[in-house]
């Protein structure tokens, strides 16, 4: 088994969650650890998702991701198999294999756990600093098109394949 060697103790306590809260879209994603702070080993980010802004079907070529719900229902689609998952399950999904997921409940809290890190990039320059350590308002229109295209470029740049929608 690997072991993860990192130079540094670290503790994130809830007075520092506000300084590592970011809104990406609709959603609120708290980075508790970075691969920054790993050695590149992975990236921990506990994240609350609102119905709707679900990503596009994508490849990973560097990383796996694994998901702990915490409260609400998902159903992800990794390769032909489709998974629903409720608080108090764990999914792994493995590089290389086509995924998505989409929301049951209207919203859904879960741990997400990338390995290697780096992946997290994404996130951090695609979203801005939260205001608060709650979702944000719900938008009133849709990100134009831009915002987008900072997706699929920044995912592309991180080895993310974004696959048309059929």
């Amino acid at each position: 088994m690997n072991e993860i060697k990192t130079t540094t103790v670290q503790h994130v306590s809830d007075k520092d969650m506000l300084g590592r809260s970011r809104w990406y879209g609709p959603n609120l994603f708290t980075f508790l650890t970075i691969a920054e702070e790993t050695q590149g080993a992975f990236s921990l980010i506990k994240t609350t998702l609102r119905k709707g802004f679900e990503p596009p079907l994508h490849i990973h070529s560097r990383e796996e991701e694994s998901y702990f719900i915490l409260e609400g229902e998902i159903t992800f689609l990794v390769g032909e198999q489709q998974i629903h998952a409720k608080a108090g399950d764990y999914v792994h999904l493995p590089r290389s294999i086509q995924h998505t997921f989409k929301l049951v409940t209207e919203t859904v809290t879960l741990l997400l756990f990338i390995t290697p890190g780096g992946f997290e990039d994404m996130f951090m320059q695609c979203s801005h600093p939260a205001l608060s350590v709650e979702l944000p308002q719900v938008p009133t229109a849709v990100p134009g098109k831009e915002f987008f295209e900072k997706i699929n470029r920044v995912s592309e740049e991180l080895g993310v394949t974004i696959l048309p929608q059929l």
